[in-house]
């Protein structure tokens, strides 16, 4: 899969990834939208979006995926509308980084869920599947792992080899 495939694909997650966190927004503040998933068993949306564990210096953590997949959805798409051209490593880095540190949030979160909430959001477990898609395809999308090597911003990869026939 081209470069250009997973950016595709990191647009897509990214954009779903903002769709669920400001659904789990809205569900946070009550807003009367519908809950859309089990109550009363171990999975149950409402009471890990409403614990205490789904706030951070006082914001909500589903606010904090806004704002992260929204960075995530503008570093893919800067990505995307490079075309051709050679992605800046510090593009490449800044992606890299960010869905690290998503993973790392992920990690934390699902500790939050399992460990002293007790029960599983799936509208969370979603997110954080994304941001671990996310941060997969930032990793197999880097020209290196391809064997292309490292292009400086600005150079274009160096032309095929040009046999005696091609003048």
């Amino acid at each position: 899969m081209g470069r250009r495939a997973y950016d595709r694909w990191r647009v897509a997650l990214a954009a779903m990834g903002l769709l669920i966190s400001a659904y789990l927004t809205l569900l946070h503040f009550d807003a009367g939208i519908p809950l859309v998933c089990n109550e009363g068993q171990f999975v149950d949306c409402r009471q890990v979006v409403t614990s205490p564990s789904s706030v951070v210096l006082g914001v909500p953590v589903a606010a904090y995926g806004v704002v992260w997949f929204l960075v995530a959805l503008a570093l893919a798409r800067a990505s995307l509308r490079l075309e051709g051209a050679v992605e800046p490593p510090r593009l490449r880095s800044a992606a890299l980084w960010w869905t690290g540190a998503g993973v790392a949030a992920v990690l934390w979160l699902v500790y939050q869920e399992l460990g002293v909430v007790g029960k599983v959001c799936a509208w969370c477990t979603a997110v954080h599947l994304i941001v671990l898609a996310l941060f997969v395809l930032q990793v197999l999308s880097d020209p290196r792992r391809a064997g292309q090597g490292r292009a400086s911003v600005g150079q274009s990869p160096s032309p095929p080899p040009r046999g005696p026939r091609a003048r």
